[in-house]
């Protein structure tokens, strides 16, 4: 399903998007707060592309090129999906030059939308590294709340990395026991 926002175009990830996400994914600034380091070959763009697709013929991951007219400017997901608990996790990645726009906070609140709307999840979960403050920023103006630090939960670059759990409840979803 295509997602529009007033300045983006969210499409499913496809097999020819590979090229213009090695942009993002092997910027070495853009990386630093990811799960893995850098791409340096375009062919392990298509391999990683190739993978969300495989991951996503389940139905419990989704992934979107974010397309700004022809440009493609960054990548959101729905990851980890449990219909039965109604819960996902979110991701988001953008090519340096799109940072501080606006574009991120507006492709992944149509993500939010997507998620609480025709997919009906309750709960929505976003991880990221705690040294990400722009990202932490983000969530948290998209009215995520800090739920804890998984201390040393990532190893990157042959370091333990820690990394800061942010949560959402769907307008219309209960606490139980608050």
């Amino acid at each position: 399903m295509i997602l529009k926002t007033e300045r983006l175009r969210l499409e499913p990830l496809s097999a020819s998007d590979s090229g213009a996400l090695f942009a993002i994914l092997s910027d070495a600034e853009a990386m630093a707060f990811w799960h893995r380091a850098p791409l340096v070959r375009p062919a392990t763009a298509e391999e990683v592309v190739a993978s969300q697709l495989a991951a996503m013929a389940d139905g419990h991951f989704l992934y979107w090129t974010v397309w700004r007219e022809e440009n493609a400017i960054g990548s959101v997901d729905l990851s980890n999906l449990d219909f039965s608990h109604r819960r996902g996790e979110i991701g988001f990645l953008f090519r340096r030059d799109q940072w501080g726009l606006g574009y991120g906070r507006e492709a992944v609140a149509a993500l939010i939308a997507h998620a609480f709307g025709p997919l009906k999840l309750e709960r929505l979960e976003a991880r990221m590294l705690a040294a990400n403050r722009r990202a932490k920023r983000l969530v948290q103006h998209l009215e995520f709340q800090p739920e804890g630090r998984l201390f040393g939960h990532v190893l990157r670059d042959g370091a333990r990395q820690d990394v800061d759990v942010f949560g959402r409840l769907s307008r219309s979803a209960t606490k139980n026991g608050a």
